[in-house]
């Protein structure tokens, strides 16, 4: 393939790109490589066999590997001779390590023997940057580091000695095509939702996200408010678990669960929420209440990890002490009994995506960091 001298080329290994993924890490690479594409970078793409990804886009070349499913460790492995071979037909300058721990070994292992190629890791979560006792010496071998949020950059810092100027902090964004509109009729009969006041839980059934919290908050938050209901957006092993409890709690009829939707018909279900909760336990900056966010929602999220990044207590939400109780029901309670309040909320809420929290922001900072280090090999 002819290669253009002056076009810049790197390489993305990938476990995943798919344009129906509901992962916030996965969501922010596609949003990237879409967008340098649009920028006129040449995107080098390493995929497992038959992951799926946007198609025809100009820009990208996609390589595949021979195998469709492996534990994600194993990249380290797999991924290494693909990085030769599709270096061998278009000479990168930059890899792009999404997650380290799974492709960053083999990036490095690469690098020694093409010194010139540059490693720029992108760390989510400050757990993603952890290679046991080889930590420190591990992440300070990337030549730069991409973090979404302050609180990953600061904890990285703190404990593997990396410069300040080595991190770049890269915001999460909102899609376009999520604004605010009126609740749609016809979802609100099909859920049964009239007259009540919706809380929205958006992401994966898991432990960490601690979906189950929330029908503790619930049970005590209808002795107050009878007209609550609490909405699960999403899937995950913990399904059946938010069934049997809620059953048991007696609240059954005061839930409802959706199965993950995509694209514009995300704002529907954004738009009948009244109050969107984010209790989790350990997180990056998630892109759920982002997107909650941008539909004008007042968002009530565990206080810690990135949380300050994304609510301002008392402006556009509130920040909650994890799992308390107390806490998280009297904050909601504050809510769901002042419209007025929320829609303030909600407003401020607006306001903050639009000025820090935009696709087009998130990558034209990468792509000025993207073209300064090609620029010095």
């Amino acid at each position: 393939m002819k290669q253009d001298k002056k076009k810049l080329v790197i390489c993305s290994p990938q476990l995943g790109l798919s344009p129906k993924s509901i992962l916030g890490g996965e969501v922010f690479d596609r949003e990237t490589l879409l967008g340098f594409a649009r920028k006129g970078i040449q995107v080098e793409i390493i995929l497992p066999k038959h992951k799926h990804h946007d198609d025809n886009i100009k820009n990208w070349n996609i390589s595949y590997l021979p195998i469709s499913k492996f534990p994600a460790v194993l990249g380290n492995i797999l991924f290494l001779p693909y990085l030769f071979k599709v270096f061998q037909k278009n000479n990168f300058k930059i890899i792009r390590v999404h997650q380290p721990q799974f492709i960053g070994i083999s990036a490095l292992i690469f690098k020694f023997f093409k010194r010139k190629v540059k490693i720029i890791a992108t760390i989510h979560k400050f757990e993603e940057a952890n290679f046991g006792p080889l930590s420190k010496l591990i992440n300070n071998l990337w030549d730069h580091i991409i973090c979404d949020s302050e609180y990953a950059k600061s904890l990285i810092i703190e404990n593997y000695g990396i410069k300040k100027s080595k991190i770049l902090v890269v915001h999460n964004g909102a899609p376009n095509y999520l604004k605010p509109q009126k609740k749609d009729n016809m979802l609100v009969k099909k859920l049964n939702l009239e007259g009540k006041k919706v809380l929205l839980y958006m992401g994966l059934f898991i432990k960490r996200k601690n979906p189950l919290f929330l029908l503790d908050v619930l049970e005590r938050l209808l002795t107050s408010q009878s007209d609550s209901i609490l909405i699960y957006w999403g899937e995950g092993p913990l399904k059946n678990r938010i069934i049997q409890k809620s059953k048991k709690l007696k609240i059954y009829e005061h839930i409802k669960i959706i199965n993950p939707v995509f694209s514009k018909e995300k704002n529907k279900i954004h738009n009948i929420a009244d109050i969107f909760v984010h209790p989790s336990l350990d997180e990056g900056l998630a892109l759920a209440p982002i997107e909650s966010m941008a539909c004008a929602k007042p968002i009530v999220i565990t206080n810690g990890n990135s949380a300050s990044e994304l609510v301002e207590s008392g402006i556009n939400g509130f920040k909650c002490d994890k799992n308390n109780l107390n806490e998280w029901v009297d904050k909601l309670n504050i809510l769901v009994s002042n419209t007025t309040l929320r829609n303030k909320m909600g407003q401020s809420s607006l306001s903050k995506i639009k000025e820090q929290f935009q696709w087009n922001l998130t990558v034209s900072k990468q792509y000025k960091l993207f073209q300064s280090l090609a620029n010095d090999i």
